[in-house]
């Protein structure tokens, strides 16, 4: 839909009204005043906030026994669970149930209000950032006027929220509950805050908790100038609409022309391995490709320090996992394993072994499973498990049943582990995004298994990248370089553009090149070419001067003729060498 299009929808849009919307707004508001009588504070954690957040998606979508387990596990007092409880069976009663279902469809509904638990989420490991927030709650459920709510809330933002790993999507809709005409409810991986972007708010870093307020103050500014209604939950309406529209559009469209629209949510494989040569940037660009797939949007225009700074913060928050594959790797260290455990006399764990103390074996989670469980608990997220050099370690020997899991297809269906006999599926917000180096090992020797449920992105040299390296032109040199590698041996063997560069980019002396050459150019054509001196010799257009053929001095006249080389030093070579690898080829 166009911009102009959805402005005019938006502007025909009449107010929602909270206590006839549904009961999102009354329960949670109830919630926050209960919690305001609470005098020992220190006791919340991350189940109440689980509470608060299972009543801000709808619970009449659930069963009671759900909703009452989560106010048992509260740290509620008992008179306020008890009156929670009822007030909330009263908005279920008055049929509050129905007002939601008919403005999204029923996927949509199920995905937006399946509830999480933020158990195993960084978050939980910060009851004081949890406390702060209902604090804040608290403090903004008195407050009416738009630019006090604001103020209020932004100096209580401080880092202890900010660093805590509170994911934006539950922090906002919990507010919005609160405030619904100051909050608007963001960083839904689905909808992806699709109606601002669309209608050009101006908007940015949605998923930064530390951005929330500055993006509110941007929203309200547009609504205010623009349309009558003040409830932001019409913009969450738009956006599942647009949703819903584009889903149908893409039913309809070729691939092509998908890549045309800027804002859509495109859907990526979830099981990706970049592949190609040494150097060619894919555990560089392994970063880039993580953070894609969990903010589910483009990249290619950001600069490189500001995508790994929300790398870094989506790893320490437990999003994103990085693994490398290797020979002795195994199953037990990806999926789970068994571990020997000292009990004593009582099962207790001890670190001290008597005679009363006995050894048991325990399964423990690998690294993939941990993920796997934690993305199964907040399916709002996505999670990433990068796997590095994946074609150096046992692919059949470390996935194991995860072969079957990790398809497309099979995602959600489960099977027993052998060790912990518990059942275990793989979810479908979980991407696997692997590199592998084509010079190690061909695609064509993968197993036929794995090859069908990845995709493959080949990343090859870009010599673009480079320039002037004092008087010689890294680009065609490069070029020159890996067009012999390809005719006396294959493409796969290439020399990748990152030999070539550093921290600062491409390198720019004599000497630099120099260092580049004598201590990874020439060593790797001596691994590719085993050795044959006189190939290599041939690939570098070489005048004896990189590789130098000397006459045996000691040898017999009557023998082979075999001659013997030796590595060029490095200070006899001049500017003139190089150049001569891409412009001498008589």
């Amino acid at each position: 839909m166009e911009k102009t299009k959805i402005i005019e929808e938006l502007k025909q849009k009449n107010e929602i009204q909270p206590t006839e919307f549904d009961g999102t707004y009354s329960s949670v508001c109830e919630a926050v005043e209960c919690y305001a009588k609470l005098k020992k504070t220190a006791l919340i954690d991350y189940k109440d906030l689980d509470l608060l957040y299972y009543l801000s998606l709808g619970f009449w979508t659930g069963d009671k026994n759900e909703l009452k387990q989560h106010i048992q596990n509260s740290h509620l007092l008992h008179i306020d669970k008890h009156m929670l409880y009822e007030t909330v069976e009263k908005i279920w009663n008055k049929g509050a149930r129905m007002l939601f279902t008919h403005l999204v469809d029923q996927n949509e509904m199920s995905f937006l209000t399946k509830p999480i638990t933020f158990k195993n989420s960084l978050i939980a490991e910060k009851p004081e950032a949890i406390q702060f927030f209902f604090k804040m709650c608290i403090n903004l459920s008195g407050l009416e006027n738009d630019s006090k709510v604001l103020d209020t809330a932004h100096k209580m933002l401080n880092p202890l929220i900010k660093e805590s790993g509170m994911p934006v999507f539950a922090f906002s809709r919990i507010l919005h509950c609160l405030k619904p005409a100051t909050f608007p409810i963001l960083g839904e991986s689905m909808t992806n805050s699709m109606v601002f972007r669309e209608i050009g708010v101006g908007i940015k870093n949605v998923d930064d908790i530390s951005h929330y307020i500055f993006n509110c103050r941007k929203i309200i500014d547009y609504r205010n100038s623009h349309f009558k209604f003040k409830n932001m939950r019409i913009f969450d309406v738009m956006s599942w609409k647009l949703l819903a529209e584009f889903k149908t559009e893409t039913e309809n469209k070729s691939d092509t022309d998908l890549t045309h629209r800027k804002h859509s949510k495109s859907e990526a494989s979830l099981n990706q391995i970049l592949y190609g040569p040494p150097g060619t940037g894919k555990t560089y660009n392994v970063v880039k490709y993580a953070v894609q797939l969990i903010e589910g949007k483009k990249n290619d225009n950001e600069p490189y320090s500001a995508i790994k700074e929300r790398y870094e913060k989506y790893a320490n928050s437990g999003q994103i996992k990085f693994t490398t594959f290797h020979q002795a790797y195994s199953y037990e260290e990806f999926v789970e394993g068994i571990r020997p455990v000292v009990v004593d006399r009582y099962g207790n764990d001890t670190s001290v072994a008597h005679e009363d103390t006995t050894v048991i074996y325990r399964p423990f989670n690998g690294v993939f499973k941990s993920l796997c469980e934690k993305a199964s608990k907040s399916p709002h997220m996505k999670f990433v498990s990068i796997i590095d050099e994946i074609n150096r370690g046992n692919i059949s020997r470390i996935f194991g049943e995860l072969i079957t899991l990790i398809e497309n297809t099979k995602r959600g269906s489960s099977v027993i582990l052998p060790y912990s006999q518990t059942d275990f599926f793989v979810p479908s917000n979980v991407y696997i995004l692997g590199t592998m180096n084509t010079a190690d090992r061909s695609i064509a020797m993968l197993d036929t298994a794995l090859r069908r449920r990845f995709d493959f992105v080949e990343m090859m040299p870009m010599p673009s990248l480079l320039g002037d390296c004092g008087g010689v032109d890294l680009c065609e040199l490069l070029t020159a370089l890996n067009e012999r590698i390809e005719y006396y041996y294959d493409r796969e063997h290439a020399i990748g553009h990152a030999y070539f560069m550093n921290a600062d980019g491409c390198i720019k002396t004599l000497d630099e090149l120099k260092e580049v050459f004598a201590t990874k150019i020439i060593p790797l054509l001596q691994e590719y070419f085993f050795d044959d001196y006189e190939r290599i010799k041939l690939v570098l257009n070489d005048d004896n001067t990189f590789i130098e053929c000397i006459t045996p001095k000691y040898i017999k006249k009557f023998d082979s003729g075999q001659k013997l080389y030796r590595l060029g030093k490095p200070e006899n070579w001049s500017k003139e060498h190089f150049i001569r690898i891409y412009k001498d080829i008589s």
